[in-house]
């Protein structure tokens, strides 16, 4: 993977490690960086990978799934930063994902591992599909 240019992730990315425990499907998150006048702004995508050779990317989802919106990620110590930190699958079918917020808090949330999977699949970056 790599940044993909005039594009919410443009100017770098950065993986968290994968999520905790196995799962049937071979996600990830990961942060991406775009440039603003106003400063850089952090947000969190997604990606698949194939589960025996992490390295093959299946798809990107072309949207984010998280950016800065609550006062604690706009205004910290790095403003306008949501930073991942790691994710855990559970038995139901999500997964709880934790980042942290301007540099400042930890945050967690949780998601539809099929919403992050179909994002991958359905609505992938033009490049991949």
């Amino acid at each position: 993977m790599r940044p993909e240019p005039y594009h919410w992730d443009e100017m770098k990315i950065g993986r968290a490690r994968r999520p905790s425990g196995r799962t049937r499907d071979g996600f990830s998150i990961y942060h991406g960086v775009f440039q603003t006048m106003a400063g850089s702004v952090y947000r969190l995508g997604v990606a698949l990978h194939d589960l025996r050779n992490p390295a093959k990317v299946i798809g990107v989802g072309d949207s984010w799934i998280l950016q800065p919106e609550d006062p604690w990620e706009i205004t910290g110590y790095v403003h306008n930063v949501v930073f991942t930190c790691g994710a855990v699958p559970e038995p139901d079918g999500t997964v709880k994902i934790y980042w942290g917020g301007a540099d400042t808090v930890m945050c967690a949330g949780e998601a539809n591992i099929s919403d992050l999977v179909e994002l991958c699949l359905n609505h992938a970056r033009p490049a991949l599909r």
